[in-house]
């Protein structure tokens, strides 16, 4: 569930929300209630956010092994009928893993890819009802054992409070999460839209977004069980921009041949900086370009097993390696 609504009439503003550390386009896991939560912030169709990232050599700890990590996580959605009252959706997150590794304990990849569906139901005791369904594998064999397959739904209501606050309820499932997979979990988040401060307290997911200065915004995020960032990005002008931050990262996935209760998890926790361009209309033909170029620090990269992070068995960790990344956002 996330918390950022965009009710007609208000001034809601595209909300820093949790994403991979730091976002060109507002865009996340888009088989989520993000799929209809997350505000539409341009008059396009699509969006889509692109994070491919490359790992220095690591050693392995205790195993005379090594690692050199390819990781690409790639989110998107679209509207098919904007104009509409049910606004229909699609979005999609394809998330791939190499590990490059001569270590035995460690697939040679991961792969996680869902799809999902999004409408608008109606109005329903003043509030919007909608729901979101979908489906996904993830493993380290991709599509070859059905322990990888996933489902995901999520029912939600939102109800305006005033011109600046917002309530969310919703019962939300996620076959591939890392805590309680196979529960239906309620979740909450009291929102508020202020002129420099935005934030929403809930669960599984809070976040505020705080322009602290002209030109310079502090954002942060958090969601259960272990995945979080907090990002300082400062315009230097219209186009460029610079910042940094950290994030946790946390993911599940399914091993060939081994049954539910013994998945595999990767945890990534990591800090970045780097420049971003951003560009709307580039020669004056509409073309939109938002890329960022990033170098960052791997400081604990972990792989353990079990069912969820509940009760997790560890299997192998790394050394701090630095990283070079692009970020691409896209708009059509």
């Amino acid at each position: 569930m996330t918390t950022r609504l965009q009710p007609a009439g208000l001034p809601f503003r595209a909300a820093l929300v949790v994403v991979a550390l730091v976002a060109p386009a507002a865009a996340r896991a888009q088989t989520t209630s993000a799929l209809l939560l997350d505000p539409w912030t341009h008059a396009g169709f699509g969006e889509t956010l692109d994070r491919p990232h490359y790992q220095a050599q690591a050693d392995v700890r205790d195993s005379g092994a090594t690692t050199q990590l390819f990781f690409w996580d790639s989110t998107g959605r679209f509207r098919l009928a904007p104009s509409t009252a049910a606004d229909p959706r699609v979005g999609y997150r394809y998330l791939t893993i190499n590990t490059d590794s001569d270590s035995p304990t460690l697939p040679d990849t991961l792969d996680e890819v869902s799809l999902a569906f999004g409408v608008r139901l109606g109005e329903a005791a003043g509030g919007q009802v909608s729901i979101v369904v979908g489906a996904g594998y993830g493993g380290d064999n991709l599509f070859a054992d059905a322990n990888g397959l996933f489902g995901t739904g999520h029912l939600l209501y939102e109800r305006r409070l005033s011109d600046r606050d917002a309530l969310v309820l919703s019962l939300d499932y996620d076959g591939s999460r890392a805590f309680l997979p196979d529960v239906p979990l309620p979740g909450f988040a009291y929102a508020h839209d202020g002129e420099a401060l935005d934030w929403s307290v809930g669960f599984p997911q809070s976040r505020v977004s705080w322009e602290v200065a002209p030109r310079m915004t502090l954002s942060a995020a958090y969601a259960v069980p272990y995945t979080g960032d907090a990002t300082l990005a400062y315009a230097l002008t219209d186009q460029f921009s610079v910042f940094g931050g950290y994030a946790s990262f946390l993911n599940a996935f399914a091993l060939d041949g081994e049954g539910r209760e013994d998945r595999f998890f990767l945890r990534m926790q990591r800090v970045e900086f780097g420049v971003r361009y951003v560009n709307p209309d580039v020669l004056g033909r509409g073309l939109y370009v938002d890329v960022a170029l990033t170098v960052g620090y791997v400081f604990e990269q972990a792989w353990s097993r079990g069912f969820d992070v509940r009760d997790l068995d560890p299997v192998a960790s790394t050394e701090g390696t630095p990283y070079v990344g692009i970020v691409l956002g896209g708009r059509f």
